[in-house]
């Protein structure tokens, strides 16, 4: 990933993380809490890609890349699907 991408999938990140929630003062059902707990995955590794890129370790930098992009296929495909599909059916 480029710098201009990383600054892209934070600015989308904070967007989702901040804007993108539920408006209530209930705790969140169980289902919004496993697609928040995904963006704390994304989050953990773009910040994990952008040490990688500072150290040029391109093999960090794959990994964590290949990490954030499934994290967020799955995290978008719950949107249009309203779950993620496990291995298990569950």
């Amino acid at each position: 990933m480029t710098e201009k991408q990383i600054k892209q999938e934070w600015q989308r990140l904070n967007f989702e993380v901040f804007e993108n929630k539920p408006k209530t003062d209930k705790p969140y059902p169980s289902d919004v809490v496993k697609r928040r707990e995904l963006l704390l995955f994304a989050q953990v590794h773009l910040a994990e890609i952008s040490w990688a890129i500072k150290c040029k370790d391109l093999e960090t930098e794959r990994l964590h890349t290949a990490a954030y992009n499934l994290v967020m296929s799955k995290y978008y495909d719950w949107k249009i699907n309203g779950h993620i599909r496990r291995p298990n059916g569950k």
